[in-house]
């Protein structure tokens, strides 16, 4: 192409088939997000044994784990923010390193104050990540299979959980609690440097930064596969211009009924998704399990939500929110169902399935949906703030289980409370329905400039 013309950035992407270039930058971020579930997942594997091993009651951990969340909201509101300024791939590698270092001072503590104290500062890590993580991959994927590309990478947290909730038990009864800390610590730790050579700046991002120009047109020409473009273009996107990193633009041209409704979808579901995800190990305890067998919980609920995902994000193509509507309808009432099979192995582990399925499969569906929701420029603001709106969910669920646990006389009790948020989350996601056409699986602001669809 010729020095000076003008070249649209997203027609660029959207317009070509994904290369390799690409597909490398996806199997990074699905590497990433793979370790932030597991390391985000570890204190769950391991709070049974250290409550044997400190002689602690199992509602003594709801702190701890709200003090690793409270971390990841601190971490997705502020890289998230960040990242709007300075941009995603720097802090994205930074917050993989932060959360490995951290990860691996748990296996360290020798009291229950440092191990808080250490799970805060791990939390911070990985909330910047993931944060990060889904900007990247939402500007590199084009439009048309946007919400399947960030789903589907999004699998890697609920896989992270999965590996390593499968092998947990066993490291835990051979090599002792510490050894889940080690390895989630080593692993990030070791991918730092393969990051800093192999992961690119979102190059929608550098549309807005001076000096960026040749680093464009060398990734752009990867993309496209066919023109080569050059420094001397006009780079530009067409999407409405906005104060990088400002929060009062999450609420200014149509976007604000949107994104308190996306918020709260996301904090209703966080606080069922991680009261679940962090007590299913010591309630199945509790239902006369051996930990090895209760650790299995955790696997079966995350694994169903990667099937469920693929579901609900295929489904999601004509009618995306009454798809997810349905979903949290019928998430509540499946893990209400659990409270009542007792001490029914088989029965728990179907109600359990069903419920990741519907509940995770609908919140990585919720999740992919709200990278298309913001402009660029306050992309990384938007989702920052949806997950740490959302991550005082997560932050609440735990303590609200173990509140659960301190008062009833059934434990199991946990699951009926559950499907309260659930239904939060659905009526929600109602409402948004009724404010954005029903077909649309497009971002609010791709409504505004695209030419209508026939």
């Amino acid at each position: 192409m010729e020095t000076g013309k003008r070249i649209d950035v997203v027609s660029v992407i959207d317009g070509a088939p994904l290369s390799a270039f690409q597909w490398r930058v996806f199997a990074l971020l699905f590497i990433i997000i793979m370790l932030d579930g597991y390391d985000t997942q570890a204190i769950a594997f391991v709070a049974p044994a250290i409550s044997k091993a400190w002689h602690l009651a199992p509602s003594a951990f709801g702190p701890i784990f709200s003090a690793g969340l409270l971390g990841t909201v601190i971490g997705a509101v502020g890289f998230g923010m960040l990242a709007d300024r300075i941009g995603r791939r720097m802090l994205v590698i930074g917050a993989v390193a932060l959360f490995g270092l951290l990860t691996g001072a748990c296996a360290f503590a020798t009291g229950y104050d440092e191990l808080l104290i250490c799970r805060l500062g791990a939390g911070v890590g990985l909330g910047g990540a993931l944060v990060n993580f889904l900007a990247l991959a939402s500007e590199y994927a084009p439009a048309r299979s946007r919400t399947t590309i960030v789903t589907i990478s999004m699998w890697g947290f609920p896989l992270g959980a999965v590996i390593g909730g499968s092998f947990a038990g066993r490291m835990i009864e051979y090599q002792g609690w510490t050894s889940i800390f080690y390895l989630g610590a080593v692993l990030p730790l070791l991918c730092v440097p393969v990051l800093l050579i192999l992961l690119p700046e979102s190059v929608r991002y550098m549309t807005y930064v001076s000096g960026k120009r040749a680093a464009m047109a060398h990734i752009l020409s990867k993309i496209d596969g066919v023109n080569t473009f050059r420094a001397g273009d006009d780079f530009y996107l067409i999407e409405p211009r906005a104060t990088r990193g400002s929060v009062r633009e999450l609420f200014a041209n149509g976007l604000g009924r949107g994104t308190v409704l996306l918020w709260i979808t996301l904090f209703a579901s966080l606080v069922l998704t991680y009261c679940l995800i962090n007590w299913i190990p010591s309630l199945l305890r509790q239902a006369g399990l051996p930990i090895k067998d209760a650790v299995l919980g955790t696997v079966m609920i995350n694994f169903a939500g990667i099937v469920g995902s693929l579901a609900v994000s295929r489904a999601m193509k004509r009618r995306p929110l009454r798809v997810l509507t349905l979903a949290y309808l019928l998430g509540a009432v499946s893990v209400a169902s659990i409270s009542f099979a007792e001490h029914n192995v088989v029965l728990i582990m179907i109600s359990i399935f069903l419920t990741g399925f519907f509940i995770i499969g609908a919140q990585l569906a919720v999740t992919a949906f709200i990278t298309g929701y913001y402009p660029t420029s306050i992309r990384g603001t938007g989702v920052g703030w949806s997950q740490g709106v959302g991550r005082f969910g997560s932050l609440l669920g735990p303590l609200a289980g173990g509140a659960v646990i301190a008062v009833s006389a059934q434990p199991s009790h946990v699951f009926l409370f559950c499907a309260i948020p659930a239904l939060v989350a659905c009526a929600a996601l109602f409402g948004l329905g009724r404010t954005m056409h029903p077909s649309s699986n497009e971002s609010a602001h791709e409504l505004q400039v695209a030419p209508p669809r026939h």
